[in-house]
């Protein structure tokens, strides 16, 4: 059986009908095929017989137009022998389909390209590891162009070398496109570290001034946590910036707050509010005294602004109270009185509504009840001593030891310590007059005189206290355990002012 007469016998295809019809037209009795479509037609004819659902794949196949090839006849019947035409070019597409189907339109496929990854999943317990993924193609001699893609950044990261970065817990699908075959694969990354289980704040609020600036410092509980990295964020940052350690700066007058929140997707997050004051509002202040003590009712101490801040503040003015009226007063001018045994604070409040403050401690001792005897004898004054001149003497005598003269309980020695009675009968002393009979009655010396009479050397007594009048609307005296022989510009609640010297 010739060629020709093997292809009638497959007339009913259509594809090799016109493969015959065309052989048949041929004046030189040669016929054009593609020497690739003879050896296709060969291997299909069987194919077709024996398969004739092949007409469903997916899968092309390029074919040569009959045209462009030449096959000799032969005695025997036009077998081809042939050459290949340098004119020989693809012309179409063959296509056919899988399933169904008796048609013998079909044509043989090729295999489809595979991309594959090393990895298809993997899980990360720890942030510092990492994962290179490696693509592998079914086909070889393509030269491969691979694009990495991460469903979601925030969990795990790919460069372009395929290598996978765990960054918090989550789950993400890395996928590698090849890009002159289109094929795709995909691993599924899980991240499941340790997370922060507690979070804590050095501040929950903060003072400052513009342009002032402090530090919040934040705690961090779980030692095996895998990230914990913390972001910092302002509510206002045109009143308070935040750096990422935490350091606040004060830009305007104004209230924001600071958020601190882990980063790790454990979502704990703690705030501190921050106040920035008005430049002109007082922040601060402090007193002259950082505390007061008083032996008896002599005694006064006069408190003041010893400090303010901000400098540019356009209002120093404070008020004046007392936590305990019973034991400490104070007037409008910051001067302190003693009223019995005990302690209280003596507060200095700003009266610009910025709500600065400052306090002084203010222990009172030595108060006694005064009980009234009769004197057991009088005061003598030397007959020649000048008294204008011994009562000034007596001030001025009583000035040499302000400042080195210790209070000493009892004491009598004006070089080793003296008490406040022991003080005044030792100076009155150096002038020939003696008070030590009446050492615990000093207000029986002399006589009573008003404040407005009141001269130089006269003696001032108090429930529990004496001092000598210095003239001048001050006192010298021995005041308590712990203080020096002292000169004081005030006299306070005394209770008579007494003249030895007329």
């Amino acid at each position: 059986m010739s060629f020709i007469q093997k292809l009638n016998g497959l007339a009913h295809l259509p594809f090799v009908t016109r493969i015959v019809d065309q052989i048949k037209n041929t004046s030189k009795k040669q016929f054009a095929i593609a020497f690739s479509s003879v050896a296709l037609a060969a291997a299909s004819i069987t194919a077709f017989a024996v398969f004739p659902t092949v007409q469903n794949s997916t899968d092309s196949v390029s074919v040569l137009s009959p045209s462009q090839f030449v096959v000799e006849a032969e005695d025997n019947g036009l077998l081809p022998t042939a050459f290949i035409s340098s004119r020989l070019v693809s012309t179409g597409t063959l296509s056919h389909k899988s399933g169904g189907g008796n048609s013998a339109d079909g044509v043989i496929a090729g295999k489809p390209i595979k991309l594959t990854l090393s990895e298809t999943k993997k899980t990360f317990k720890k942030l510092k590891d990492a994962l290179t993924l490696k693509p592998t193609l079914s086909k070889t001699g393509i030269t491969a162009k691979y694009k990495w893609e991460s469903s979601d950044k925030s969990v795990a990261t790919v460069d372009k070398n395929g290598k996978v970065k765990p960054k918090m817990n989550g789950t993400a699908t890395i996928t590698c496109t090849e890009k002159n075959t289109k094929t795709t694969a995909k691993c599924v990354i899980t991240v499941d570290t340790v997370q922060v289980s507690s979070l804590k704040l050095s501040k929950s609020s903060l003072t400052l001034s513009p342009d002032k600036t402090a530090t919040i410092k934040a705690t961090v509980k779980s030692d095996d946590a895998a990230n914990k990295k913390l972001k910092w964020k302002s509510s206002d940052e045109k009143v308070a910036k935040v750096n990422s350690k935490g350091k606040v700066e004060a830009v305007s007058p104004g209230n924001a707050t600071i958020s601190c929140s882990t980063t790790d997707g454990s979502k704990i997050t703690k705030k501190c509010k921050v106040t920035v004051k008005d430049p002109s509002l007082l922040d601060k202040i402090s007193l002259n005294y950082i505390d007061i003590q008083f032996c008896g009712l002599g005694c006064t101490e006069q408190l003041t602004l010893l400090e303010y801040f901000p400098e540019t503040a356009a209002n120093t003015a404070v008020t004046w109270t007392t936590t305990n009226e019973a034991v400490a007063v104070v007037d409008e001018y910051g001067i302190v009185y003693p009223v019995d045994n005990g302690q209280c604070e003596i507060i200095a409040t700003a009266v610009d509504g910025s709500g600065a403050t400052a306090s002084c401690p203010v222990t009172v001792s030595g108060v006694v009840d005064y009980v009234e005897t009769a004197p057991n004898y009088e005061v003598v004054i030397p007959d020649n001593i000048d008294i204008n001149e011994t009562a000034n003497s007596v001030v001025e005598e009583a000035e040499k030891y302000v400042g080195w003269l210790p209070y000493v309980w009892g004491g009598t020695d004006l070089t080793s310590g003296v008490d406040c009675s022991g003080f005044i009968c030792a100076v009155y002393e150096k002038f020939g007059i003696n008070l030590w009979g009446i050492r615990t009655d000093l207000i029986y010396a002399g006589r009573e005189v008003s404040l407005e009479e009141a001269k130089p050397g006269d003696i001032i007594v108090y429930s529990g206290h004496v001092a000598i009048y210095d003239g001048y609307g001050g006192k010298i005296h021995a005041p308590t355990e712990g203080y020096m022989v002292t000169h004081d510009y005030g006299i306070g609640n005394y209770r008579s002012i007494r003249r030895v010297i007329e």
